[in-house]
């Protein structure tokens, strides 16, 4: 049984829904629904598609059932953290908005419908970042679908334009209270933890899955194996290459540090040791890294192949951090 699914708009708030269930003109069916918008229309088509037994709602092709086959392939091919929220962004709102259409029904009228119910939906506002996120995982889906042989899906026919976002400065913490905090660890496991996220960039994800191969102390660098299975080679400082020596003395041929559940606990602790009150996460110590190689005149290219970033305006974030220290230069320039 062969069909053509079709919604044309007659009028605002007026739509014909044509169904062609065989070949012949008495096989066309044609309904005329009054709502509120294309996609409602959409929705009533689907619906009537399912009472006729044409096409269930997760058939070949619909956003739900690419997801099917895509969450798994998720599950094997992303870390953790980006497997959990991409998964709880596919089934919080992209799936129950989204999966019943083709990916090439999707229209830009749809795209905004969305943004607005988001933005509506938000008690805390300025989503418009997690919004861009969401339907990014909805482009990813998509794309994958495409990718696949044979084919899942077709492509989209237009570009998502995303809501307008500007990226938070980054917090950065000084020297001494990196260093304090580093000192005041309770043990080589955390010390030489900390000090790798702060002195090689490191993410937290990216220090869990260091393994003792990864590091070669007599050249003193580390493989860093980074987001979307990106690797890079980050140089190690003096007093870095130090602690992980020590530490590989001691960990076996497993992780370095595989078990860093106790991760935040332990750095909290060794803030009040070390008697710091200012908002500083382990994140921050990331943060910092980059800025204080600004600082002391290392180039931003250089600055982005070491912390992982795949476009260069995510490093340049780091220059605003830099602009107090930058105002001191100019003063006692002139």
């Amino acid at each position: 049984m062969s069909q053509n699914m079709s919604v044309k708009k007659v009028r605002d708030g007026v739509f014909d829904i044509y169904i062609r269930i065989d070949q012949t003109n008495e096989g066309r069916i044609r309904r005329r629904v009054k709502c509120a918008s294309e996609l409602d229309a959409l929705a009533i088509e689907t619906d009537l598609r399912n009472s006729l037994g044409q096409q269930a709602k997760t058939a070949p092709h619909t956003i739900n059932a690419i997801s099917e086959k895509y969450i798994p392939w998720m599950r094997n091919n992303h870390s953790d953290k980006t497997y959990k929220d991409k998964h709880r962004m596919l089934l919080a709102r992209v799936l129950p908005f989204f999966g019943a259409y083709l990916p090439d029904r999707i229209t830009t009228p749809m795209i905004d419908l969305y943004k607005e119910k988001r933005l509506k939906e938000s008690v805390r506002g300025r989503i418009n970042r997690q919004i861009n996120l969401e339907l990014l995982c909805l482009q990813s889906l998509i794309k994958w679908g495409t990718g696949q042989t044979p084919a899942l899906c077709n492509e989209m026919l237009f570009k998502m334009k995303p809501l307008p976002y500007k990226r938070q400065i980054p917090h950065v913490a000084t020297r001494e209270e990196i260093n304090a905090i580093i000192d005041n660890a309770s043990d080589l496991f955390h010390k030489s933890l900390f000090c790798a996220i702060y002195e090689a960039g490191l993410r937290s994800n990216e220090a869990r899955a260091l393994k003792p191969c990864d590091i070669n102390i007599d050249k003193c660098f580390a493989r860093i194996h980074g987001k979307g299975d990106k690797t890079r080679i980050v140089p190690l400082s003096n007093r870095l290459a130090n602690l992980l020596k020590e530490r590989l003395e001691e960990c076996g041929d497993d992780y370095i540090w595989g078990n860093i559940k106790s991760f935040k606990t332990a750095f909290n602790a060794s803030k009040r040791r070390a008697k710091i009150t200012t908002k500083i996460t382990p994140h921050v110590l990331r943060h910092s890294f980059a800025s204080h190689l600004l600082e002391k005149g290392t180039d931003l290219r250089s600055i982005q192949e070491m912390m992982g970033h795949q476009d260069i305006s995510t490093t340049q974030i780091y220059t605003h951090t830099t602009f107090a220290l930058h105002k001191e230069y100019i003063e006692q320039a002139f």
